[in-house]
């Protein structure tokens, strides 16, 4: 799930897709804040400042066919991870 706000004329953009929001980290979107879920206390919403390229991103990612390296990618899995488990 996406979600996309203003915020101080910044655009910003939350994930809840875990993989996905590790894959934008990786290709070096800034990382905001990570918002749990009102309603669901196991979901997180990882906000990051929106930039341009992300749609097409995002789309590579899901249709499989996005190119990333592998140890960016597996840093920014274990950046969020540790993320998640410091605000439990």
């Amino acid at each position: 799930m996406r979600k996309i706000f203003m915020k101080n004329k910044k655009k910003q953009v939350a994930i809840s897709d875990f993989y996905l929001a590790a894959f934008l980290r990786a290709k070096g979107f800034r990382l905001l804040k990570v918002e749990w879920d009102k309603n669901n206390p196991h979901r997180a919403f990882f906000v990051f400042e929106d930039k341009e390229g992300r749609e097409s991103l995002i789309e590579n990612f899901l249709f499989g066919k996005a190119k990333i390296e592998p140890k960016s990618f597996i840093s920014a899995i274990k950046e969020l991870k540790q993320l998640l488990h410091s605000n439990l």
